[in-house]
């Protein structure tokens, strides 16, 4: 699995992840008489026990649960290439129309300058990549999306499901990078080659998409 990135409002998200909060920081209004009256209790809506989000502290929430570290998040893109290099190495021996051959090789160009650029910056900043959820996510996601490929005959069908399963693949990424990559990373180096990854994950989407604008343009055989 382009994806740009959308985010709620920090008062949307808080509404949303803590329920009732809003109630529970109201200040109580003043104590009314206790007199009884028809049975019916004084105060329906009584305020809710206070929590520890007081005027001190207003932004006391919870860790997500989806952070990831500068490690994790190395682990994900090293995944990225070594994955995106192996399954167009086969595209690239197995499509017969020439342009989806050389946008197969140019992936795999991709692939094998990120990891270059990327094993250079894990030496610098003694970077340990570090298996995490997201990694694992990745990887059975990756493998669905190209599994198809097993069953595809060779010629236009191929070459079609191939350029299907890279723009998914191309926009997965993007929307790693958007919504799980950059809200977590502390690195600058490693936000700025995030950012140059989202950059040419973005170019290889677009032409993709072109290039299966023109397959199916083709007539059936």
């Amino acid at each position: 699995m382009s994806i740009t990135k959308t985010t709620l409002p920090l008062t949307v998200a808080l509404a949303l992840a803590l329920p009732g909060v809003a109630a529970a920081d109201m200040p109580p209004g003043p104590s009314q008489p206790s007199t009884p009256t028809s049975g019916a209790p004084t105060n329906p809506n009584p305020p809710t026990s206070p929590t520890n989000n007081t005027d001190q502290n207003p932004t006391n929430v919870q860790t997500p649960t989806d952070e990831l570290s500068d490690e994790e998040i190395v682990m994900v893109m090293q995944t990225i290439n070594d994955t995106s290099a192996e399954h167009n190495r086969r595209a690239q021996k197995s499509a017969k129309n020439k342009r989806v051959k050389k946008f197969a090789e140019t992936r795999v160009k991709h692939a094998k300058a990120a990891k270059k650029r990327q094993t250079a910056m894990h030496a610098r900043h003694k970077l340990k990549p570090k298996t995490g959820a997201t990694d694992v996510a990745y990887r059975a996601s990756i493998t669905e999306i190209y599994k198809d490929l097993d069953t595809a005959t060779r010629g236009n069908e191929f070459d079609t499901t191939y350029i299907d399963d890279e723009i998914q693949a191309l926009t997965n990424v993007l929307d790693a990078i958007d919504r799980k990559f950059m809200p977590n990373v502390d690195l600058p180096e490693l936000r700025d080659e995030l950012n140059t990854v989202r950059a040419q994950v973005d170019t290889d989407l677009k032409e993709a998409e072109t290039i299966r604008d023109a397959l199916r343009a083709v007539p059936a055989a």
